[in-house]
């Protein structure tokens, strides 16, 4: 099966002890990913590369990508990482309404609202495939987000049952305690957030990267299937 294309958006703001991003808990009866807590996103769609988009984006490459995961930040959580101007709050969640009923494409949206996220800070910093062999598989880019102040508030859809904020470190130690149930991919950007001690300095260190396709695979030992990403120990051996 062919995987495919999708984005998904790390939404970061400043804490006082780093930096705190959104997670979203997928329901348990999911097709995919069932019960995980995960960034928000989801696959990319023909509209995502329309030409209303070429000057109401940041430049971070991977256009088409970067509009999903802003497309699906708005649709998850009512987010808009942009100037709202004159838009007022019912005129914003009518649009989503419409947008979530697939009666709207998001570039009527950006258009109709005069949308422009060209001025959000975001970082295209990784790309990671889910494993051969899989009932459902997704090329995934990810995108990180800095916002100036959290939100006040996450406004969900059916598709996630709770939301929360935290940090790199204490989402890890609800992992490692089997707390926070997270699909590999999520855990491992969890990982190298935790080595930035700012949204600053993520941004920063993020926003330059080479981004490679990191196809995972899954190894099999003693303690049973084990998934691997390029440069863990086995990984060249598995196929």
């Amino acid at each position: 099966m062919i995987p495919r294309p999708a984005a998904t958006v790390v939404v970061a703001t400043q804490a006082r002890t780093g930096l705190d991003f959104l997670l979203l808990q997928r329901p348990a009866d999911a097709r995919f990913g069932a019960g995980a807590w995960a960034f928000p996103g989801g696959a990319i769609d023909a509209d995502d590369a329309h030409a209303t988009w070429a000057d109401r984006l940041p430049g971070v490459g991977e256009s088409a990508a970067c509009v999903a995961a802003l497309r699906e930040l708005f649709e998850e959580t009512g987010i808009v990482p942009a100037p709202r101007g004159r838009v007022g709050s019912d005129a914003l969640a009518g649009a989503r309404r419409a947008l979530l009923a697939e009666s709207i494409p998001f570039s009527q949206v950006a258009e109709r609202l005069e949308l422009d996220f060209s001025s959000a800070r975001m970082a295209y910093f990784a790309r990671w495939i889910t494993p051969r062999g899989a009932a459902l598989r997704f090329d995934t880019r990810f995108f990180l987000l800095s916002l100036e102040e959290r939100p006040r508030r996450v406004r969900l859809t059916p598709e996630h049952e709770a939301a929360i904020w935290t940090t790199p470190t204490a989402a890890l130690r609800r992992f490692s305690a089997g707390r926070l149930p997270m699909m590999f991919p999520t855990a491992r950007t969890i990982e190298r957030l935790a080595g930035f001690r700012s949204v600053e300095e993520a941004m920063a260190a993020l926003s330059d990267v080479q981004v490679e396709p990191a196809l995972v695979r899954l190894g099999v030992g003693e303690d049973g299937v084990t998934p691997l990403a390029p440069g863990d120990p086995g990984y060249d051996e598995v196929r």
